[in-house]
């Protein structure tokens, strides 16, 4: 309690997720025995609905993939998929727990959103390409979009750019094998962005030599 109490005393957001992980991070401190006895669980909600054509999708992408790695000989470090995910730094809400007949709640940074968003790419032999993070004041790869940390076509170009592209031709350069418009693979999934006519034009014409291959909508 002298913990929320301490983050509420400090303008901090204290709702049921920040009241949840405190406890147990203490009782995982102070009793881990506990939570061999019960464990913390979201209430049960409707699962994303599978399409009815799910695994067939998948093993149109699966054999997409062989096809494309097969025609064009990719070797298996030129063939990288990466995925998105939203972290945020500081609790952005309107509502708090507070002491009982508070008269004034005040909240730190109420309206604004402290988070960014990672990009992580690998290959299947195991190699991570540099991570790209976008948010706010230190993000490597700044959104257009004023208070956003989501994926625009912007923050996309540069991933290809500044990442995918010096990494594609290290590995060409230390590859006798390889020639200098050996085509690579991108294996993404059908967000917006990724999917757009002006992602796909962009690299069709920019960079011939990357196919795009999609994760099947909503059978991930």
């Amino acid at each position: 309690m002298e913990k929320l109490q301490a983050l509420r005393k400090s303008g901090l957001v204290v709702n049921v997720i920040i009241g949840r992980a405190i406890m147990l991070a203490v009782i995982n401190n102070q009793a881990p025995d506990l939570l061999t006895l019960f464990k913390c669980s979201e209430g049960t909600h409707v699962a994303a609905k599978l399409p009815s054509d799910a695994e067939d999708k998948c093993e149109e992408c699966f054999f997409r993939l062989v096809y494309i790695i097969k025609w064009h000989s990719v070797p298996p470090k030129l063939v990288v998929g990466f995925d998105q995910i939203g972290v945020y730094i500081l609790p952005s809400s309107g509502t708090t727990f507070a002491e009982h007949g508070s008269k004034q709640v005040d909240i730190v940074a109420k309206d604004e959103k402290r988070a960014y968003t990672l990009l992580v790419a690998s290959t299947p032999e195991g190699t991570f390409l540099p991570f790209q993070q976008r948010g706010f004041d230190f993000t490597f790869a700044k959104s257009n979009k004023k208070g956003s940390h989501f994926s625009t076509l912007k923050t996309m170009k540069e991933w290809v750019e500044n990442i995918f592209e010096p990494y594609r031709r290290s590995v060409i350069e230390t590859d006798p094998d390889l020639d200098d418009d050996q085509v690579s693979i991108i294996y993404l999934d059908c967000y917006p962005v990724h999917a757009g006519q002006e992602f796909h034009t962009y690299v069709f014409n920019g960079f011939p030599h990357i196919i795009l291959c999609f994760v099947p909508a909503s059978c991930k």
